[in-house]
């Protein structure tokens, strides 16, 4: 009799947990291993499905990081959801800076569509053929009206605005802490700091590239002078020192 007991508890549990799983996907979702890449041109594929990134979709927001191989880490914990896959709200990258969602949408399917735009690094695409993003997580109105993991409708606000300041504080003090104080040209103007412009300028101006004396000011001379090295290097001359001119400058 124990043992029935004990197999029927089990069978019980099993089942409850296997149906807890299947909700727990539709309203809480990860990306696939497969199709996890979106591309910018500027930067190359991103991918949105990295073990280490652990990436999570819910009714209300994203979390976890997206990865490139020429960027480094997408902090995705700032973009909100608004239970129907409509995203908006800024990812944050060390190497890039502010990233905006509010061009980007999750269907029915769970496929990314849209694209993503960072002052400095352009556009990212979500495709829909082959390189494409894709999650287990489902829009409200798609899933049964019995899920017991389903947010009530109206329950929370549709509509947030999120500053970049905001999008800071969320950030860990090792990010922030690279802002204020790295020697490196992690970020562009007017994101960086005189430090870096100073051993920009300096740099420029070794190279024959006149910007002034280097007093740590991104002024009219400097960005001159950026845009005369973009030009000898073939890249965009925008004056811009994104990951791209970064690049070639170190």
């Amino acid at each position: 009799m124990k043992n029935k007991f004990l197999i029927l508890s089990i069978i019980f549990f099993s089942f409850f947990s296997i149906i807890s799983l299947a909700l727990a996907s539709t309203s809480d979702g990860t990306i696939d291993p497969t199709y996890k890449y979106a591309w910018g041109e500027n930067v190359g594929f991103i991918d949105f499905g990295s073990t280490a990134g652990n990436v999570h979709i819910t009714d209300d927001t994203l979390s976890g990081y997206a990865y490139g191989e020429n960027i480094g880490w997408i902090n995705l914990s700032s973009v909100l959801n608004d239970g129907e896959g409509n995203l908006s709200g800024y990812a944050w990258g060390e190497n890039v800076g502010f990233i905006d969602f509010s061009k980007a949408k999750i269907g029915e399917d769970g496929i990314f569509s849209g694209s993503l735009y960072g002052e400095n690094i352009g556009w990212i695409i979500f495709g829909e053929t082959t390189n494409k993003v894709v999650t287990d997580w489902r829009p409200e109105s798609s899933r049964s009206s019995n899920s017991s993991h389903s947010r009530v409708i109206g329950s929370l606000p549709k509509e947030k605005i999120i500053t970049q300041t905001q999008v800071l504080n969320t950030l860990p003090t090792q990010i922030i802490s690279s802002i204020s104080g790295s020697r490196i040209l992690k970020l562009t103007n007017p994101y960086m700091k005189g430090i870096d412009i100073k051993e920009l300028q300096t740099y420029l101006n070794s190279k024959g590239y006149n910007s002034g004396i280097p007093d740590g000011v991104f002024g009219k001379l400097t960005k001159n002078a950026v845009i005369l090295f973009q030009k000898a290097n073939n890249l965009t001359s925008d004056g811009i020192v994104g990951p791209i001119t970064r690049s070639k400058l170190q």
